[in-house]
């Protein structure tokens, strides 16, 4: 493995001395830059924080995933982007390619449940979240959105901060329903879901569901308050189109392909990563939006799995 990171190093080595001898051959007066030679992710900086995914996987036919629901708004609340929250919906109207894809990865035999990175939380994610959230992430993970007519075009930005050696990973980018009412839910009538245990009540016809009863509390403040509307938070809807449905494979823009070296940066102008969501109409949701962007890495126990690496979350208004 020594030997492995030496030759790397020597050929990143050999990248800058060929770089410094065309450098050296003459010197040119430069034009000034201009704005064509921006790039959207110049700006940005890479956290050295790992993100922890909280999955929830859900449905509305399911009376007690209210609790997962208000569980889920808690840990948004009380954690901020240390945590990168995605709902996951089976069997109802939110329910959607992209959610087989995930479920297959999660497996569960039965709703609510959570996933905390790749480790089954069952319905106590928040035990697990503390083993990981102070970990020093193997990569790093930022964007930039620039929205267009018919897409949201995602300019990833990697660091990595530990090496790593022949490894499958991918990224990819997800346009994340960022609270759904319920009255939006079912074409425009009211979900009517109801708990076996009373967090929430009925609604009728056009009127949303409401929370029953005060519930997450967060510093001493209920995150859910009874009489608010009740919704659906992160609600996975659309990937990025990527040949691979599980995105981009980082070895196409790595120059060293599968092999990661601490302090290496892609998705600058010369190693883009451009991920592109395609819009679509969010009828009849009235909701924010946000995106995900997450690097998976391909399982190596041949199940075909991927695991999560690490992600960013970005919110921004429904411009639809």
């Amino acid at each position: 493995m020594a030997a492995l990171k030496i030759e790397q190093k020597m050929k990143k080595l050999g990248l800058f001395i060929l770089a410094g001898g065309l450098l050296l051959g003459g010197c040119k007066e430069t034009e000034p830059t201009s704005s064509n030679d921006t790039y959207p992710t110049d700006a940005l900086t890479v956290d050295a924080k790992q993100r922890v995914l909280v999955v929830e996987q859900t449905g509305a036919w399911c009376q007690f995933c209210p609790n997962g629901a208000e569980k889920m708004i808690a840990l948004d609340a009380f954690l901020g982007d240390a945590i990168l929250p995605i709902a996951v919906h089976n069997k109802d109207d939110l329910t959607l390619p992209v959610s087989g894809l995930w479920d297959d990865n999660y497996p569960t035999q039965g709703v609510p449940n959570f996933y905390v990175m790749n480790e089954d939380a069952g319905l106590s994610p928040e035990g697990k979240i503390p083993a990981y959230i102070n970990l020093v992430p193997t990569l790093g993970v930022n964007h930039a959105v620039v929205t267009t007519d018919t897409s949201y075009n995602v300019y990833a930005k990697i660091e990595v901060f530990t090496d790593s050696y022949n490894e499958d990973y991918l990224i990819n980018s997800y346009l994340i329903l960022d609270g759904v009412l319920a009255k939006d839910y079912g074409g425009g009538l009211d979900l009517n879901q109801v708990s076996s245990v009373p967090i929430v009540q009925t609604g009728a016809g056009s009127t949303p569901t409401k929370w029953a009863q005060n519930a997450a509390v967060v510093n001493g403040e209920p995150q859910v308050k009874a009489g608010d509307n009740y919704d659906h938070i992160e609600v996975l809807f659309t990937p990025a189109n990527t040949a691979n449905p599980w995105g981009l494979p980082l070895a196409e823009v790595n120059p060293f392909g599968r092999d990661f070296i601490e302090g290496d940066i892609l998705g600058t102008k010369n190693t883009p990563i451009l991920l592109s969501i395609p819009k679509t109409s969010l009828a009849p949701f009235e909701t924010g939006l946000s995106v995900a962007t997450i690097v998976w890495r391909l399982r190596t126990d041949g199940s075909g799995g991927y695991d999560y690496v690490n992600g960013y979350m970005s919110h921004f208004s429904n411009t639809n």
